[in-house]
């Protein structure tokens, strides 16, 4: 029985599987950096320059090297890291020396962290960032990649990586849904509906927002909102695991996430989305797309 348990528990973390997983997830989330990037390009001079708004941290807490490097620069600098990041994001994308790629990102993203993003309740760059951490040594380019067409001929080939990254990004999925739904239990804020038309008429809400409040819904409504959202968002980390009702949460992900974008234009967070791939067999997924790919992936 002992023996069984470490079995099973080296080949739920450690096996060999196949990359498609991982390659999907590289791709989408390349792609979602991208779309991120083009909404801050027309702004580089007032975000990230000395020429605009941008007030970077206390900077005393730095040796002095790393003080100097984190002042806002000129704007022929700010624009040379900005075409430097979307150059990385495109290799990360196409699986071009992914591995540099993403040195290069984990370095832009904290200068811009440190330079302008902690600004920002951005708690999904830290999501952001980890998952970066993750791609570095999860073999993702070895498959839909430049670099397999260069080593193997064609952008289908593969060969197997390690299951453990993927699985530290559905951990890392869970725990947030787990801790985002939990809290809301016990938040004083949260105890009733109330708390809802106060979200959307906030500097984040849309005019979707605004109209839906201008409706003047009686608060039963929203109680019952309230209550949705909450035992969505508590189930969502179990259900999510589950290979009968998956489908049926990553629909529910979807309008969740969706709705949020919509209505507080918090769009950020749609990145977990495609993300639920990671909650599927590789083998599966790997099988599926084989069966659909008329002999192109070996």
């Amino acid at each position: 029985m002992r023996n069984d348990f470490f079995t099973r528990w080296d080949f739920w973390w450690c096996r060999s599987a196949p990359p498609h997983v991982m390659a999907i997830l590289r791709i989408a989330f390349g792609l979602f950096l991208l779309i991120e990037a083009a909404t801050y390009l027309p702004f580089v001079p007032e975000m990230f320059s000395k020429e605009g708004l941008v007030m970077s941290m206390n900077l005393s807490q730095f040796p002095d090297m790393f003080a100097k490097i984190l002042k806002p620069p000129p704007v022929w600098a700010a624009w040379l890291f900005a075409c430097a990041y979307v150059a990385a994001l495109l290799m990360l994308i196409t699986g071009t020396f992914m591995r540099a790629a993403i040195v290069i990102l984990i370095l832009l993203f904290w200068y811009y962290w440190q330079l302008s993003f902690h600004l920002f309740p951005s708690s999904y760059h830290r999501l952001f960032f980890f998952t970066l951490w993750v791609l570095l040594f999860s073999g993702a380019d070895k498959t839909f990649s430049v670099r397999m067409f260069f080593k193997r001929g064609s952008f289908f080939a593969w060969d197997p990586i390690s299951i453990l990254p993927q699985r530290l990004i559905s951990i890392q999925m869970t725990a947030t849904y787990l801790g985002v739904g939990w809290q809301k239990l016990w938040l004083p804020t949260w105890q009733g509906g109330e708390v809802l038309p106060y979200s959307l008429i906030t500097r984040w809400g849309s005019p979707s927002a605004f109209w839906m409040v201008s409706q003047n819904w009686p608060m039963w409504v929203y109680d019952t909102m309230n209550w949705t959202v909450k035992v969505f968002e508590c189930l969502m980390p179990f259900g999510l695991w589950v290979p009968r009702l998956q489908w049926l949460f990553f629909a529910g992900g979807l309008v969740f996430h969706l709705s949020i974008a919509i209505l507080l234009e918090i769009w950020w967070f749609l990145v977990l989305v495609p993300a639920y791939i990671v909650f599927l067999s590789p083998e599966d997924v790997y099988n599926t797309l084989k069966r659909h790919s008329r002999g192109r992936i070996p």
